[in-house]
């Protein structure tokens, strides 16, 4: 009888060396999607997944399984010779520091962004009730960072100021009208309304904004009002950029703001 050769259900192991349509490889996939759906079986698990989906799942999984072992193989280094296992893992975990530095710069942003959103709602909602002159100032504040986003908020990078004080160095975007004054009237409400806004978490850092920070290496956000555009930056751009950038045809009027703190 003719012994068929395949992997062993008990100790599978991937080919790394190649992708996931190899014969292989594609028998061991096969092997986990019906093990996981003899689990959802057997555990009786409330949700059924057709065939395609786990099996398009598993391969992602190893798609991403095989970028992390072909990033941890030697490299040839810049001198021509192949790296050594310390050389190796020490360029891996400096790709890992880029990558949580960057994870840490996101998370900022995004709760920045939901922070100035709170505010900006919560102001919006007083002024309005109580009928002040400068609810329409805050409207618009409110307006000017919801259609920005959350992506079109700065990055930062943290630093040491006076060799004491650990601070935040706002980087520079370059696409993006300038609304330093617009933005920190906001951030301020955070630190001099205190009994309205409860000092929850961490002491804010100072944020320093200055034209020799980094530049934002971020793409540009696109579609929103030519307004909110730098306009050198714009009239620097070609026809076929210009027409990339997809601008909103809303309008966004730009208004010189006085606000008073609530």
């Amino acid at each position: 009888m003719r012994t068929v050769l395949g992997p062993n259900p008990e100790r599978l192991q991937f080919d790394l060396a190649k992708n996931s349509k190899l014969p292989w490889n594609s028998a061991v996939l096969g092997i986990l999607c019906q093990q996981l759906k003899d689990q959802c079986t057997t555990e009786q698990w409330p949700m059924q997944w057709p065939d395609t989906y786990i099996r398009r799942l598993l391969t992602e999984q190893y798609k991403r399984l095989r970028t992390t072992w072909r990033n941890a193989q030697p490299k040839l280094t810049e001198k021509g010779t192949v790296e050594t296992p310390a050389e190796t893992e020490a360029r891996l975990v400096a790709e890992r520091q880029v990558v949580l530095k960057q994870c840490r710069q996101t998370t900022r942003r995004r709760s920045r962004y939901a922070r100035r959103v709170a505010v900006l709602d919560h102001i919006v909602k007083l002024k309005t009730e109580g009928n002040e002159d400068d609810a329409g100032a805050w409207k618009w504040l409110q307006r000017l960072v919801k259609t920005l986003r959350e992506h079109g908020m700065s990055s930062d990078e943290s630093d040491i100021g006076n060799d004491v004080e650990e601070v935040l160095r706002v980087k520079n975007m370059g696409w993006r009208r300038s609304i330093a004054r617009e933005l920190d009237l906001v951030d301020l409400q955070r630190l001099v309304d205190t009994d309205i806004f409860a000092p929850q978490g961490s002491r804010p850092m100072r944020r320093i904004r200055a034209p020799g920070n980094l530049e934002s290496c971020r793409d540009t956000v696109k579609g929103l009002p030519l307004s909110l555009y730098d306009s050198a930056w714009v009239a620097s751009l070609r026809q076929h950029q210009l027409d990339e950038l997809n601008t909103c045809e809303e309008q966004f009027s730009w208004m010189q703001i006085a606000v008073a703190s609530i």
